[in-house]
Parts: C-alpha cells; sequence; structure tokens
C-alpha cells in the first residue's frame, strides 16, 4: 500500500495590491521585507459610509521572495503562504501580536 503525505494545513492564497514595503537586514545578510497586501473587504450587512472598504493583511518574506516583492508594489498580487502569529515581551511577560502571512510565492495578476 503506498503511503500518503500529510497534508499541509497551514496554507494560505490571498490577492490583494501590494503597499507599505519595509525592507531590513538581517543579521546573516539577508533582506527581510514587511509589507501590507490590501484586500477587498466582504460586505456584512447595509453599506455605511464610515466603512473602510479594503483592509491590509500584513506580509512578511525573507531573501529572494522579499527582492520579488520588493519589484511589484503597488501591482495586484497573488500571494501564497503560511500563516504565523508573532509574540513579544513586554515588562517581562509574553504577549501575542498579529497573525502575518509568511509568503513562499507571489505573482502577478493581470
Amino acid at each position: 500500500m503506498e503511503q500518503k503525505q500529510a497534508p499541509d494545513f497551514n496554507r494560505v492564497r490571498v490577492a490583494g495590491r501590494l503597499e507599505n514595503m519595509c525592507q531590513r537586514w538581517t543579521p546573516d545578510g539577508s533582506l527581510a521585507l514587511t509589507a501590507d497586501l490590501f484586500t477587498t473587504r466582504p460586505k456584512l450587512g447595509p453599506a455605511r459610509d464610515e466603512v473602510q472598504e479594503e483592509q491590509p493583511m500584513p506580509l512578511r518574506s525573507n531573501g529572494d521572495i522579499a527582492q520579488t516583492l520588493l519589484a511589484l508594489e503597488g501591482q495586484n498580487v497573488m500571494i501564497d503562504g503560511c500563516l504565523r502569529r508573532r509574540f513579544y515581551s513586554k515588562d517581562n511577560n509574553p504577549c501575542w501580536g498579529q497573525v502575518e502571512i509568511w509568503v513562499d510565492a507571489c505573482r502577478v495578476l493581470t
């Protein structure tokens, strides 16, 4: 009997517009990038003037994919990656931060 590979459940695919690029160099000399992927918010009820129609999804990447994303700022793209929740310490107490999409692949949408 052929053994099946376990499914990878932590996978996301999201389309939107790349904005707010912020790059830095890691201690090992590789490029790291944070950005926002602006997606359309779903309509959940009666339209209101004060409701924003787009929402930013935080992205993180490093290495070659970071270089690719830098060249695509302002463009509509399809992002593949996984979700990862960052955490930090404040006054020596662990705190949960935001959930980010760690980008594995990106392609331009036409």
